[in-house]
């Protein structure tokens, strides 16, 4: 296990983690006050990273689900699962998508639930047995500037899976019912919103309302429009 790994992993001394000295020879500034909680997939994980962040310069630690106290929670697993969704899931109950922001230390994370740990707040990723706390600390202060610390393979994953979700997005969006299809493709017959109404056995207003269904949904501009778009389609 390489030394990085281990400082993430047991250990419970305190250390203090100050700030780099700057390469010119003048004192770095010094770092903004820091309120952090963490979570852990076992106790002595959990005590050793409260140790080492709790001994760092500006840092505070508060106990976990202190949400009005914490800027940023830490969470350290080796594997998402539904339970480390269920802890993140705990930051957010109540506040309306806006609980405190998360930065994830894990070993692994599929990319359906990086997805989902996205949305329940997780604004960074980094590999628990890369990272020590001197990264975790600049990923953490990074994060909280609006930087989202991730490797290049999770961004690419994530982006995958926004680009399917659009793609599944729009097709919903652009889908018919039959019965919107049947409206269309009388209208596209030249039939007026009355005639299409007697034709289908429904009200004049019941035409109008389809159609404002569908302009909407799809974003049309108007009733042409519509009849365009279920054409282009091959609907009719």
């Amino acid at each position: 296990m390489t030394a990085p790994a281990q400082a993430l992993t047991g250990t419970v001394e305190r250390t203090h983690l100050a700030a780099v000295p700057s390469t010119h020879g003048t004192p770095a500034p010094e770092p903004a006050p820091l309120s952090l909680m963490v979570k852990a997939d076992d106790p002595i994980t959990g005590e050793g990273a409260e140790a080492y962040l709790g001994g760092a310069e500006a840092v505070r630690v508060v106990p976990w689900g202190d949400r009005q106290s914490a800027d940023m929670a830490l969470v350290l697993d080796r594997v998402v699962d539904e339970r480390t969704l269920g802890w993140l899931g705990q930051l957010q109950e109540g506040t309306d998508g806006d609980g405190p922001p998360v930065l994830l230390i894990v070993d692994e994370i599929s990319e359906r639930l990086l997805l989902e740990a996205v949305r329940l707040g997780v604004v960074g990723v980094l590999p628990r047995a890369e990272t020590d706390y001197r990264t975790v600390l600049r990923a953490t202060r990074s994060a909280l500037c609006g930087e989202a610390p991730m490797p290049p393979r999770l961004v690419r994953s994530l982006v995958r899976e926004v680009r399917a979700m659009e793609t599944s997005a729009r097709r919903r969006e652009s889908h018919l019912t039959l019965r919107e299809t049947e409206v269309l493709r009388l209208l596209a017959d030249g039939l007026s919103t009355l005639e299409v109404a007697d034709r289908l056995s429904y009200s004049e207003r019941t035409i109008k309302s389809i159609l404002h269904e569908v302009v909407t949904r799809l974003k049309l501009r108007n009733r042409t429009h519509a009849v365009a778009h279920g054409i282009r389609r091959g609907l009719f």
